[in-house]
């Protein structure tokens, strides 16, 4: 029974750090993109809302999320229509809208298409403090319940 009170606070907190890596990784991409990307124009020439569901019964939740696919021209005469590596639009619609878009030289698939001046790191933040506040909470329930287990008589 002990075991339990080690194992599945574990298996939480290795998501919890996978979370944590991945809003690093994303904040990392698009600052290179920031620094080094290429700056053109492109067209969003398509759209899509994309629909994940979590839960069952009552507790089921749906969420929406607008993924766009962008053409756009690079330096070297290549024409790449792709969706965003990463993206801030939310649920605006802007298709057929001409948008700024900063890509990767070497790999002109990886790109933003961001919705302001600024390339937006937001979400990969908020992911990071939630990761970072939820792994605390795990710690600390792991030291109390094996305090309070070490002093059981069982």
């Amino acid at each position: 029974m002990r075991i339990l009170f080690a194992v599945v606070p574990a298996l939480i907190a290795v998501v919890l750090l996978w979370m944590i890596v991945g809003g690093v990784r994303e904040i990392r991409g698009l600052r290179r993109l920031q620094l080094s990307g290429q700056e053109t124009r492109g067209t969003v020439v398509a759209r899509h809302v994309a629909r994940s569901t979590s839960g069952t019964g009552e507790n089921r939740r749906v969420s929406s999320t607008l993924v766009e696919t962008v053409e756009f021209p690079t330096l070297d005469g290549r024409r790449i229509r792709a969706v965003p590596t990463y993206s801030d639009v939310a649920m605006l619609d802007r298709s057929g809208q001409e948008v700024r878009v900063v890509y990767d030289r070497e790999r002109p698939d990886r790109f933003v298409a961001p919705t302001g001046a600024r390339i937006g790191a937001g979400a990969a933040v908020a992911r990071i403090v939630l990761g970072a506040v939820f792994l605390v909470l795990v710690g600390g329930f792991v030291v109390f319940s094996q305090t309070l287990l070490a002093s059981s008589p069982f």
